[in-house]
């Protein structure tokens, strides 16, 4: 053991160099504990991340997901590893996804259904789109396409409308989920029509009925109803989303069509649970961006009727808000013979 008189020093000045010593390191520890969080952010991720898809495996939200997950997991230096969650129309997965730490190793896919339509339905879900989330980005957009019977003699849209006023209560619509329902339950009210909701328990049976004349008129998904517009035993009026889909693009949108604020995209997108700090949200933007422009992630959501979007977390964030409201709107609108669940 070193002594003070072996280091040349007097008990008073011992004392006082052991007094700076205590002092250097009690700032030398705040120091640390201060630079914690950023030096936490820097580092991360540093394992496994969990993403949380609120439906069965095999769907068309399950397969972008795991496209997207995968090419962020290369950015990152870690495995996104998805988790399928279904049941109750989503809302299963997605409440537990709000329940997670806000620590950057719980994503959340979230889409139309869950986070505008679902939560505006059901008062009993345990979530709230709005405040139990954060935006990343947008991954996609997808439209459905306004379609009739070629028996009605009916070529275009405005042909279409033009029908359905002259004849009220004559035309009935097929529809097979919220997400089939809700835009014509949007044009009715927009462009003041009459029209009678035949409901069915899937597209399947939909498609089927209005290929063989039984429904007139439905807005079915681009990759179901593009074969048959294209074989000439549908007729393609109009297509719901913003933009036109790449798939069918002679078709014009329906807000092209007279409707300007007429706007029905299905979409998905990632989220991370409220409290996420806005470091790791910037850094997951930025991988989901870089994943969602490859190439082959496009093409393949091109061949599916989708466009990527990839925006900022701030235009998602609003997007979602706008989304939300729309369809509060829509759905507070609906007659009460309308049912959604």
């Amino acid at each position: 053991m070193v002594s003070l008189q072996s280091m040349g020093l007097s008990p008073a000045e011992g004392t006082y160099r052991r007094r700076n010593i205590l002092i250097a390191g009690l700032v030398l520890g705040l120091g640390l504990a201060a630079g914690r969080v950023p030096a936490q952010a820097q580092e991360y991720p540093d394992r496994v991340i969990q993403v949380i898809v609120p439906f069965p495996p095999g769907g068309g939200t399950d397969t972008v997901s795991r496209a997207v997950s995968d090419l962020m997991g290369r950015d990152l230096g870690q495995p996104l590893i998805v988790e399928n969650r279904g049941g109750a129309n989503g809302a299963i997965g997605t409440q537990m996804a709000a329940a997670a730490e806000p620590d950057g190793y719980t994503l959340y896919i979230g889409n139309l259904g869950t986070m505008a339509i679902t939560p505006n339905l059901d008062p009993n879900v345990h979530y709230d789109p709005l405040k139990n989330f954060v935006a990343i980005t947008q991954i996609n957009a997808s439209s459905t396409v306004l379609v009739v019977n070629p028996k009605l003699g009916i070529k275009t849209f405005e042909e279409f409308v033009a029908y359905a006023k002259a004849n009220p209560g004559k035309l009935n619509y097929a529809s097979s989920s919220p997400a089939t329902i809700l835009p014509m339950e949007m044009l009715k009210q927009m462009a003041g029509l009459d029209l009678v909701h035949i409901p069915y328990k899937g597209s399947g049976p939909a498609m089927t009925d209005i290929l063989a004349g039984h429904v007139d008129v439905m807005f079915g998904g681009a990759l179901a109803t593009v074969p048959h517009v294209k074989s000439g035993a549908l007729i393609g009026l109009a297509v719901a989303g913003s933009t036109r889909t790449k798939v069918l693009p002679d078709l014009p949108t329906v807000a092209e069509s007279g409707y300007p604020d007429f706007a029905a995209d299905s979409w998905n997108g990632i989220f991370a649970p409220a409290g996420t700090s806005p470091e790791i949200i910037a850094k997951l933007n930025k991988a989901a961006v870089v994943a969602l422009k490859d190439p082959d992630v496009a093409a393949r959501m091109e061949n599916e009727g989708a466009v990527v979007i990839a925006n900022s977390a701030e235009d998602f964030a609003a997007y979602v808000t706008a989304e939300h409201a729309k369809w509060k709107a829509v759905i507070a609108a609906l007659p009460g013979d309308i049912k959604l669940d």
